[in-house]
């Protein structure tokens, strides 16, 4: 599929509605939201709103939809469910959330694979692979995110990653072209894939060659790595996982306690009481909010410890 078509009209156009009109009339499945509340896209229920938001339906309207973006300098990003961003008091682009035709699964019983649409819930992924007895993504039960964010992020818990299974992943590059890329040809790293590095990629579907195990065994260990979620971190406040990543040879958590700051708040922000690389909405508190908590932590563990912690959440900016 190529995107790279001109666009009926010349650069730039005059105004947000023009290029709304305009994008929302080339649009074939998917409905276009203007001005969206940030808050209802991410888990940590901040920031305030978008220019856009398309529910995307078909590869053709996320083509057109970045064929418009680029043409006229609007930013664009894919969310998941938004479980691992922070978002901005407003942003002046348009997200691109992939709706119920992003949500198929394949299951191959021949050689035990599996092809995931983006959009599907990672919960969901692991009990349909659970029913089968097929066992590798079992951590997937605890990550609140979709398969494609899964994927950029090279998502992991429990000493297994994303990429460990991944076969292939097909998706659409900066210029809206279809591609697909076999496991050994994309450089993943923790927490880290070539589809986030640049944040201008959108994963369609992801395939996985998965291991044939007794279906109740393959439950066991995912309740398991449930029961482990539901009783070390903060359920019932919102919140977008760990913030920093691990540093190399360490423990974020671990270098965050230490340095006491256990509970610590900046306004409506605190790091959490039951686990300290996390961070929960305590009610009505702002994207700065977060922010000034980062980079507090950031600069404490640095002066205790000389350790550089990197955060594992993406800004929208």
């Amino acid at each position: 599929m190529n995107c790279n078509q001109d666009p009926p009209y010349k650069h730039g156009l005059r105004s947000d509605s023009l290029f709304l009109e305009h994008l929302r009339a080339v649009l074939k499945q998917s409905a276009l939201l203007e001005y969206p509340e940030l808050g209802r896209l991410n888990t940590w229920k901040l920031g305030g709103t978008a220019l856009a938001l398309l529910n995307a339906e078909c590869e053709e309207d996320i083509c057109s939809t970045i064929q418009n973006c680029v043409r006229n300098g609007v930013p664009w990003r894919v969310i998941g469910k938004g479980s691992n961003l922070l978002m901005p008091a407003f942003w002046p682009g348009v997200l691109i959330r992939l709706g119920r035709n992003f949500r198929r699964l394949e299951m191959v019983d021949q050689d035990f694979s599996a092809t995931f649409g983006a959009g599907m819930a990672d919960a969901t992924a692991a009990q349909k692979l659970s029913q089968k007895g097929w066992s590798g993504l079992e951590f997937l039960i605890g990550i609140p995110g979709t398969i494609g964010g899964a994927v950029c992020m090279n998502a992991g818990a429990h000493g297994s990653e994303t990429s460990d299974f991944l076969k292939s992943v097909d998706w659409l590059d900066e210029k809206g072209d279809w591609r697909r890329s076999n496991r050994d040809e994309l450089n993943f790293a923790y927490r880290s894939s070539p589809f986030n590095s640049s944040e201008k990629s959108v994963v369609l579907m992801a395939r996985f060659t998965l291991l044939s195990k007794n279906p109740e065994k393959v439950r066991q260990k995912m309740a398991k790595f449930h029961a482990f979620r539901i009783e070390r971190q903060p359920q019932k406040q919102p919140n977008c996982g760990s913030v920093f990543r691990n540093p190399p040879n360490g423990n974020a958590a671990k270098l965050i306690e230490a340095s006491g700051l256990k509970g610590k708040s900046f306004g409506g922000m605190q790091i959490s009481e039951k686990h300290s690389n996390f961070m929960v909405n305590l009610g009505g508190a702002t994207s700065d909010d977060a922010v000034k908590l980062i980079e507090f932590v950031r600069e404490k563990v640095w002066i205790d410890h000389k350790v550089e912690l990197r955060t594992e959440v993406h800004t929208l900016a």
